[in-house]
């Protein structure tokens, strides 16, 4: 995996557990958080196709 990859998803993955956690305790604009973390697990999973294609 490329350091791209990575990065995106771990900010994927942090973004994922703040929106779950501030779901749980009704902090507002979770649902937005939510799915920009999906946007950047998308993103991550595109990466790491294209990096993985051009071996």
């Amino acid at each position: 995996m490329t350091k791209k990859v990575k990065i995106a998803f771990a900010i994927g993955l942090q973004l994922a557990m703040v929106g779950s956690i501030g779901s749980f305790v009704n902090w507002p604009y979770m649902k937005y958080v939510l799915i920009i973390a999906g946007i950047f697990f998308a993103v991550s999973i595109l990466l790491f196709i294209i990096d993985n294609s051009k071996d």
